[in-house]
């Protein structure tokens, strides 16, 4: 028994003492006119609550080392003469801290072969950080690895005179020779996956410059398939060979089906039911076949595609097959459309380039809701022919913060007397942009479409219409068709469309960003022809980052006509075409 109260007060004081060593405290910090409060709470653990009204919370086991982080944080940041004054009360904690004079930089000084001007973001007087001074580094590296030159010679120095608070920055860089890939190797064979479909999601081949982004691209490759678990390319550096081997290593995932049901509500098509299934490997070789539905009163669907990477191989050149059998009934604004329809293609992926080839048919029938001369209703039986082709140079692929992007597409419908289809010609041209200046970021995507009919009546689902996330954020997916003025259009669509899309995206508190955007659309009856009235947008919205990419929020008006808008979430960047979700 007495052993038992021994144990009993030996536990009682750990748990006492416990107890004590993690009181929190309410964080106030007072005093600061340069760096952010949130700054200094972050760099010494504390935790954040509430938003808009921001809390901060410090543990004591924080607090005991508190002055020493925010030593190291202060001269960090150029502010080796603070003063601070710590008053602890019963349940607060007061951080007094007077930054007192910084250092500043004096001079920059560059002696470099290459050009780094643009990744040397201090200027003479600004506050020197060493944060600042490191990660300006990093960024050169970074630069020079992705453009080929493994061999680098980088002396980076900041010489800090505290006496007189100053900071003498020198660059000195001798990129040497052009480093090329060698030899690529797979460490071990991956059971049920041919060789060829692993390097056909290798965006570098022997010989080629060496570029790290090549290999974070293989590495997305790769992992887009969703067969394999465990991906790691190694590549090794030699001081003396300008030649750099990878190597391959991964796991084949042990689960390769998915199943998906949701139930959900858009604006643009009401309650809806969607059903998805997939197996990823099932026919060995990342051979991958799914089926997807939705049900909703606007529209109802069923497709499945098969997917096989890699089906043709030739001279280091892949190419991927797709095949999409599908029927869809759906009620538009202008019609009613009911499709069975296969498209069946090739797709080759090579550097910066995307190109699909293939061919449609479709069993088409079209119920007018509105009368026109040159687009009529009924039953067409058409085959289409068509050609799509990008090229992509943004920066990433998830969330691009520079570059530009290029997509054009070809289709031309074949006619047939007996079929009653259509002979035309329709052509898509897309150009995209986007630069970013530290938190803001601009973007602008242009778009031109025709269709040229030789023969036949179009069918009203081949025309050009306005509206959604990548068109006109003022108005529904598939909402607007032929403008006739700046506040009305027609339910049917047009042969010529016109459309462009500014956007500023500027961030507001860590990972969340507000929006301003000018949306304008015009779309004309006749081939050729952008004459007349357009549709002006107005918009604001919020983007949250994720790992996967942005969450969207917008709210777009049409600024003739208030009572015309929208409201649309997607995720991912609306100007690369990532997945979106119209509301």
């Amino acid at each position: 028994m007495k052993y038992l109260l021994i144990l009993i007060f030996t536990v009682s004081i750990y748990a006492n003492s416990d107890s004590n060593s993690t009181k929190s405290y309410k964080l106030d910090i007072v005093g600061l006119k340069n760096i952010d409060k949130t700054s200094i709470a972050k760099a010494i653990g504390a935790k954040e609550e509430g938003f808009l009204n921001k809390k901060y919370i410090i543990n004591s086991d924080f607090l005991r080392v508190a002055k020493d982080s925010i030593k190291s944080y202060m001269e960090s940041m150029g502010y080796f003469n603070y003063k601070l004054n710590i008053d602890k009360n019963r349940d607060i904690v007061t951080l007094n801290i007077n930054e007192g004079k910084p250092v500043r930089v004096n001079s920059i000084k560059i002696d470099s072969d290459i050009k780094i001007d643009k990744l040397i973001k201090f200027k003479k007087g600004d506050v020197f950080s060493s944060k600042k001074f490191l990660n300006i580094k990093d960024n050169i590296i970074k630069m020079l690895m992705q453009n080929g030159y493994c061999q680098y010679k980088l002396d980076a120095k900041a010489y800090v005179d505290l006496k007189n608070y100053r900071a003498n920055l020198n660059y000195f860089l001798r990129k040497n020779n052009i480093c090329k890939f060698g030899k690529i190797t797979l460490a071990k064979k991956v059971k049920g996956i041919k060789d060829d479909v692993i390097f056909s999601r290798i965006k570098y081949k022997k010989g080629d410059i060496f570029s790290t982004k090549d290999i974070e691209e293989s590495y997305l490759a790769l992992n887009k398939l969703n067969v394999f678990a465990n991906i790691n390319i190694v590549y090794n550096l030699d001081k003396n060979s300008s030649v750099v081997d990878t190597k391959i290593s991964l796991d084949k995932r042990e689960k390769l089906k998915r199943y998906e049901i949701a139930i959900g509500h858009d604006s643009d098509i009401g309650s809806r039911f969607k059903g998805y299934w997939e197996n990823r490997d099932i026919f060995k070789n990342a051979t991958k076949i799914s089926v997807s539905t939705q049900v909703s009163k606007r529209i109802q669907d069923i497709k499945s595609t098969l997917f096989i990477p890699a089906f043709i191989t030739y001279k280091g050149k892949f190419l991927d097959y797709y095949l999409t059998v599908g029927a869809i009934n759906e009620k538009e604004d202008g019609f009613n459309r009911h499709s069975f329809y296969l498209k069946s293609y090739f797709q080759l992926d090579y550097k910066r380039w995307s190109v699909k080839s293939g061919v449609g048919i479709e069993n088409l029938h079209i119920r007018l809701k509105e009368k026109s001369d040159s687009i009529i209703g009924g039953t067409f039986n058409m085959i289409y022919p068509f050609v799509e082709a990008i090229y992509d140079a943004r920066d990433s692929k998830l969330d691009p913060k520079n570059g530009y992007y290029i997509k054009t597409y070809w289709e031309y419908g074949l006619s047939s007397s007996q079929s009653g289809a259509v002979q035309y010609f329709k052509y898509l041209l897309e150009g995209r942009a986007i630069k970013s200046f530290d938190d803001l970021t601009l973007s602008a995507v242009g778009r031109v479409g025709l269709i040229k009919k030789f023969s036949g009546k179009l069918p009203a689902s081949k025309l050009f219409y306005g509206g959604g996330s990548f068109n006109n954020r003022a108005y529904s997916k598939g909402e607007v068709g032929v403008v006739t003025s700046s506040k009305s259009y027609r339910k049917l669509g047009g042969k010529s469309m016109l459309n462009f899309q500014l956007e500023a995206n500027y961030k507001l508190y860590k990972e969340l960003y507000g929006a301003i955007f000018f949306d304008t659309t015009k779309i004309s009856q006749s081939v050729l022809s952008f004459k007349g009235k357009r549709l002006d947008t107005l918009g604001v919205g919020l983007r949250y980052k994720t790992p996967i990419g942005p969450i969207k929020i917008d709210f777009g008006w049409n600024i003739h006509k208030f009572k015309e808008n929208s409201i649309s979430i997607m995720l991912g960047q609306s100007f690369w075409e990532n997945f979106w979700l119209l509301l």
